[in-house]
């Protein structure tokens, strides 16, 4: 799980800034996270917490945002950014929630307002691209409501459980080996209480409670891929509802 220690941030700051080049020019991450804080306080939001990770000796890095203010009783806004020097990770920004009870993830691929190559004018184009974006974040935060409430009315069995587990593990490659026992061992004996049990949005929370050991690198994304991989499951209209176990392939598709 990714927290926000002062080792963290104190190696993100003080990881040397590359040298801007006509094709490539560099954000600090000191820059982004006073850029993300002005935004969230310019915004009219209640910052609860910000987290940081790092990798590469700080020339990867993520920081989290969570937001009070904008919220239910289950979970709240999140911030996020991913950023690196070493070219590895584009400039991204994305909108999700942390799921209150268990501090989970929940992070929306179209929600991201950008992701940015670091080159041409992405100094100027940073600033006001965050800003707008963080703005927007009540908006963002509806439609994952709307989203977790749709799960929530998905009844899964376990030979579903296990059909979508393995299409994320044998062919989509979304989550690993070691994930996929932390996933089997929560469907036996869950840590928490999502408040749907066999459901899709319990399932849903056991894969991102595998994912609290991501590598900074790949968090994002594979938040991203989990999300994209059940909200292009065809859900029915009418509540509740058993899935049938043979799901076509065209109802998985990622991306």
């Amino acid at each position: 799980m990714m927290k926000s220690t002062i080792e963290n941030l104190d190696k993100m700051l003080i990881a040397p800034v590359p040298k801007e080049t006509k094709t490539y020019k560099p954000v600090s991450h000191k820059q982004l996270i006073d850029l993300t804080l002005e935004s969230i306080h310019q915004s009219g939001y209640s910052l609860v917490s910000h987290e940081y990770s790092t990798a590469r000796d700080g020339n990867v890095a993520n920081g989290r945002y969570t937001i009070g203010n904008v919220g239910d009783s289950e979970m709240k806004l999140q911030i996020g950014w991913q950023n690196s020097y070493d070219k590895s990770l584009s400039l991204k920004f994305a909108l999700g929630t942390s799921i209150i009870i268990c501090s989970n993830g929940m992070v929306k691929g179209d929600h991201g307002a950008f992701r940015k190559k670091h080159q041409g004018d992405i100094q100027s184009f940073t600033p006001a691209a965050v800003s707008e974006y963080i703005k927007g974040g009540g908006d963002a935060f509806r439609n994952l409501q709307n989203e977790r409430d749709q799960f929530k009315n998905i009844e899964v069995d376990g030979q579903v459980q296990a059909e979508l587990l393995g299409r994320m593990f044998l062919r989509e490659d979304i989550i690993t080996s070691t994930q996929l026992n932390i996933i089997k061992r929560e469907i036996k004996s869950p840590t928490h209480d999502y408040g749907a049990a066999d459901s899709m949005w319990e399932l849903y929370n056991h894969v991102t409670f595998a994912m609290k050991q991501a590598h900074p690198s790949t968090w994002m994304q594979d938040h991203i891929n989990v999300h994209d991989f059940f909200n292009n499951y065809d859900k029915p209209s009418t509540s509740p509802i058993i899935i049938d176990a043979e799901v076509s392939d065209n109802q998985l598709l990622m991306f």
